[in-house]
């Protein structure tokens, strides 16, 4: 009986949002680095940026220094996103 996989069809699916547990969504919203796969560094994109917005509503910075914090946030975003498409999720 010949167990390995054809060509064309992998024996697991790519992981995804659905295949991941709530503590997977958390460790990749924690991790530095770029998540898995594209949905799951969306939801950790939507994620930081409902946290940001809390924390700002909350302590209601100055402009300036709002501003300067969704700043370096959003540059880390991009950071995060342009690793994943360049290194991580082309190889899946």
């Amino acid at each position: 009986m010949n167990t390995t996989p054809s060509a064309g069809h992998s024996p697991r699916p790519e992981p995804g949002l659905r295949d991941a547990s709530f503590h997977d969504l958390f460790m990749d919203c924690c991790r530095l680095g770029p998540a898995p796969t594209r949905s799951r560094e969306l939801f950790v994109i939507a994620v930081t940026a409902v946290l940001i917005g809390l924390v700002l509503v909350i302590v209601q910075p100055p402009l300036a220094a709002g501003a300067f914090a969704v700043g370096i946030a959003g540059a880390f975003m991009a950071v995060r996103w342009g690793i994943g498409t360049r290194d991580k999720w082309t190889r899946r």
